[in-house]
């Protein structure tokens, strides 16, 4: 069977080592090892150097080919889930009893259709996973039927509907046990099972892990942490011929590469010769001088790095990076391939503004790249997209990843206004003092995902929740469509508001539109004016912490919360207070509402 998944699925939550289920079926996919060869580069040089790798658009399935990225079914543990049946299969063999049409077919009483996957699987925070072994979960006594089980799923009448209603039973010997106490940390211990070491479709004879086995929902949340990496295009290096993207592979350019190389280490001038043959080369592929010379600055390859090298990834120098060019000149009207910008005159309220500078962005591209994933612990290990496998002969290890283009309108504070502000806020020692406090727990916690946490960036990135929420009524783009990125560090306070998906919504227009000037400042004070009050209150303004890890306090879905894959801090951080200001607290933009 062929199942169809989204490019940014690959590249998110549905990426290498995630459990995907397509209609009542689920499945694992597999590492990049096994995947089809990629066929098209996404060149962004500034990325690609820090990651030490090559970016590719995950490969597409061709005409009569098996798929182009490998699912494995999983978890192999299925039960019949007919009453009459009920039979439990431990280990699913496809080749034995699968259908043509991938439909698997209960080899106890023959039914198609019927075989559902079970609801738990086993992992641990070195991001293994495996089955359950629900054989050593039951309480045999016989010793036959702990080698060859024969077991059954039940449901206990008249129980509370919890895992205790749930039984795995053995017919053979009928000893059974219920699920009660199965997703406890040291179940698996108490019954003897430990970790393999192992990932779904890959046996290592050698393999060890030290690390506890943990029974875990097959959609849970911490089953499958997602690490992604996310830049904007802001050089001029893509939406060039394709012939450009498959220069790379072409033989005369490698040629060149290696010669080009061996002059620029020198530091030399580029000679004659390889003058000609840059001619030569662009002549023969269709593309430009100049598209060969970027090639061999910046595309050839991405750092001498080994294959086992992690990636040097910090997102705060990206951001301070898309902020410098953002605040320039160049910046003010920008027309590119990948960017195209203007400045546009910033909202005033009461004869003032919070703001010094508006960008209309008409169109820029987003790369975005998946690094790998976590399990458990979000804290814990990186897992590679590969697994830790060597790729193909010739295949230098290569990161997934997808460009999205859209609109966006991005808007900078003034240093003075935010300044002022943070210098009223350090006269409250008990605000201060919790701000302290919620930085330690982010750092002593390790929660790598959140960036440092400060006034600054608490009020600023409750501001850009506020404003998607209200840029939902208003430029016809759903709440799932938008994202942020926030620039509140050291010498930044803006916010970039953009489309984030990759289909035909994301340039619908209705971004730039409301960000004109006729437009925007309305927009803005509506926002506001909601936030000032919310459904829960006053139990979500008096709350002192909530949300994950405590790090929200006057915020919570009916005011302030946005869908998971339009924010980048895991919808944390946010208080209303700090924005507009409560009881001896300023608020950053308190005095416009």
């Amino acid at each position: 069977m062929k199942y169809e998944l989204r490019a940014n699925q690959l590249v998110g939550a549905g990426g290498v080592g995630s459990i995907v289920d397509i209609g009542d079926e689920s499945f694992y996919v597999t590492d990049t090892t096994k995947w089809g060869r990629p066929s098209r580069r996404i060149l962004l040089p500034r990325m690609e150097g820090r990651l030490r790798r090559r970016l590719y658009h995950p490969p597409e399935a061709v005409a009569n080919s098996r798929g182009a990225v490998p699912l494995r079914r999983f978890p192999e543990s299925l039960f019949c889930n007919r009453s009459q049946c009920r039979r439990i299969v431990a280990r699913w063999d496809e080749q034995m009893f699968g259908n043509p049409d991938g439909k698997p077919r209960c080899p106890y009483c023959g039914h198609e259709g019927s075989l559902v996957p079970m609801r738990f699987v086993a992992a641990c925070k070195n991001g293994h996973l495996s089955d359950v072994p629900w054989n050593k979960w039951v309480s045999h006594s016989r010793d036959e039927c702990r080698n060859q089980p024969q077991l059954k799923l039940l449901v206990k009448g008249g129980g509370t509907g919890g895992l205790e209603s749930l039984v795995v039973k053995c017919l053979g010997c009928e000893g059974s046990r219920d699920l009660g106490g199965i997703t406890s940390p040291e179940a698996m211990k108490r019954v003897g099972a430990r970790c393999l070491g192992r990932h779904p479709g890959i046996y290592d004879p050698d393999a060890r892990c030290e690390a506890e086995l943990e029974v875990l929902q097959r959609g849970a949340t911490n089953l499958y942490y997602p690490v992604t990496a996310s830049a904007l295009a802001l050089e001029q290096t893509k939406d060039q011929p394709e012939a450009f993207n498959n220069l790379l592979e072409e033989s005369d350019f490698k040629m060149l590469a290696q010669m080009y190389s061996g002059t620029a280490s020198s530091g030399n001038f580029v000679p004659p010769h390889i003058e000609n043959m840059i001619a030569m080369v662009a002549a023969n592929h269709g593309v430009t001088e100049d598209q060969v010379r970027l090639l061999l600055d910046t595309g050839s390859e991405p750092g001498p790095a080994p294959e086992d090298s992690a990636p040097d990834w910090n997102e705060a120098e990206i951001l301070s990076e898309e902020w410098a060019f953002l605040m320039s000149a160049a910046a003010t009207n920008c027309s590119r391939e990948d960017l195209v910008c203007r400045e546009s005159d910033s909202p005033r309220f009461k004869g003032k503004s919070p703001f010094d500078r508006v960008l209309l962005i008409e169109r820029l591209r987003e790369v975005r790249a998946f690094l790998g994933f976590r399990r458990i612990d979000p804290s814990g290990d990186l897992v590679s997209p590969n697994l830790g496998r060597t790729f193909e002969q010739g295949m230098r290890p290569w990161f997934p990843a997808v460009e999205i283009y859209g609109e966006g309108i991005f808007l900078s504070f003034d240093e003075e206004w935010v300044d002022n502000w943070e210098l009223r806020i350090a006269d409250n020692a008990t605000e201060m003092a919790r701000i302290e406090e919620l930085e330690r727990v982010r750092s002593e916690a390790n929660f790598w995902f959140l960036p440092s946490v400060s006034p600054r960036h608490i009020a600023i990135h409750t501001f850009a929740h506020l404003l998607m929420r209200q840029l939902v009524f208003e430029s016809g783009y759903s709440s799932s469509a938008l994202r942020e990125r926030i620039y509140a560090g050291p010498g930044m306070a803006g916010l970039l508001i953009y489309t984030a998906d990759g289909d035909s919504e994301g340039s619908l227009g209705g971004l730039v539109r409301q960000g004109q000037p006729n437009r925007l400042g309305d927009t803005l004070l509506l926002a506001l004016d909601k936030a000032q009050w919310c459904s829960a209150d006053p139990v979500c303004s008096e709350t002192n912490g909530q949300g994950l890890g405590g790090f929200n306090r006057a915020a919570c879905h009916a005011c302030s919360l946005v869908p998971e894959t339009s924010c980048t801090s895991a919808n944390t951080l946010l208080d209303r207070g700090l924005l507009l200001g409560r009881d001896g607290v300023p608020g950053l933009l308190g005095d416009l509402v």
